[in-house]
């Protein structure tokens, strides 16, 4: 028993990493400019982009250009011919600036190829979706990857060009060997109880008693002026290129902590889809309840729903 679900944890993230390699094909021998790599806390979202950057050098794509999520050189990106933009939950109006950045560029640039990477959509206004599908549909070689079903009928009203694709934080794997993956028996087991505080959060109630937390209380002081001082001279475009590199070893560093901190537990009980994602890498005991809007579970039902390690414990009733 013990071997046959370690084996199919193996076999499934396998699987999900090399989903990736068709995003590869759409770059072959393409000069691509990555865009929209996120300055800011939310662990989730450096998960996505350290995947990413492991895609990147796993399949040898040409990117020339790399910029955070607020100012781009519209210079450089004239000179590649692919433009691709991070994944995420951040499609749709729940963080409208993110959308704001992708429409922008789809207007200036419709002779590019565009790939968003994979991501879920939301949009609490239909009229917002409007206007952003209008804006997208318009593109002749526009390509969106997405996280679940739900997700993906709604896009083919933004793309013909839509189909399924697993979370980018996927090419992480394998970040820890097939043996040290957790055991279904646990005697006494050591928990980490991650919870949204913010949009997203939803007010379960659990049967455990314990403090919880969300990913910002594993930062520390320094955290907080670094980002200061990374937004600060992020306009300077000529300073892009260094700034980048400098924030890809923080993010690093970020991540480097989580994964130490809930190497510490052997369960985990969480509503944030990348406290689930993160942990099904580190084959931890998992259980998984919803987020304000479905997410958590269209992924896991898309994507990793025929393993023992996951219970889910709470679906959101207002979706029911």
């Amino acid at each position: 028993m013990e071997l046959n679900y370690k084996t199919s944890w193996n076999k499934k993230l396998n699987y999900l990493k090399s989903l990736h390699s068709n995003i590869a094909l759409l770059c072959e021998n393409k000069k691509v400019a990555f865009l929209d790599i996120p300055p800011h806390f939310n662990v989730g979202d450096h998960l996505i982009y350290a995947g990413t950057e492991a895609f990147i050098k796993e399949h040898n794509i040409n990117v020339q250009y790399r910029a955070l999520d607020r100012t781009v050189n519209l210079g450089i990106i004239e000179k590649c011919e692919v433009i691709m933009f991070l994944g995420g939950g951040s499609f749709g109006d729940l963080y409208p600036r993110h959308q704001h950045l992708r429409e922008s560029l789809i207007k200036k640039f419709p002779n590019k190829r565009i790939i968003i990477l994979p991501q879920t959509i939301h949009f609490s206004n239909d009229s917002e979706m409007k206007k952003s599908s209008d804006i997208f549909s318009h593109h002749p070689d526009l390509h969106i990857y997405l996280r679940d079903q739900k997700s993906l009928e709604i896009a083919k009203v933004f793309s013909k060009n839509s189909s399924l694709m697993p979370d980018m934080a996927h090419s992480l794997h394998p970040l820890i060997d097939i043996t040290e993956v957790e055991s279904l028996n646990i005697d006494t087991p050591k928990i980490i109880n991650l919870r949204r505080v913010d949009i997203e959060k939803v007010s379960t109630e659990l049967q455990i008693t314990k403090r919880s937390f969300d990913w910002e209380n594993i930062l520390e002081p320094w955290d907080y002026t670094y980002r200061k001082y990374i937004t600060k001279l992020e306009h300077f475009n000529f300073l892009t290129p260094r700034l980048v590199r400098s924030w890809k070893i923080h993010s690093d560093s970020l991540i480097f902590r989580s994964i130490n901190f809930f190497n510490l537990h052997n369960t985990v009980y969480t509503d944030r889809l990348h406290g689930f994602i993160l942990s099904y890498l580190l084959g931890k005991n998992i259980k998984l309840l919803d987020n304000s809007y479905g997410k958590n579970l269209n992924y896991f039902k898309q994507w990793i729903n025929d393993t023992d390690l996951v219970e889910v414990i709470a679906e959101n009733k207002d979706l029911s």
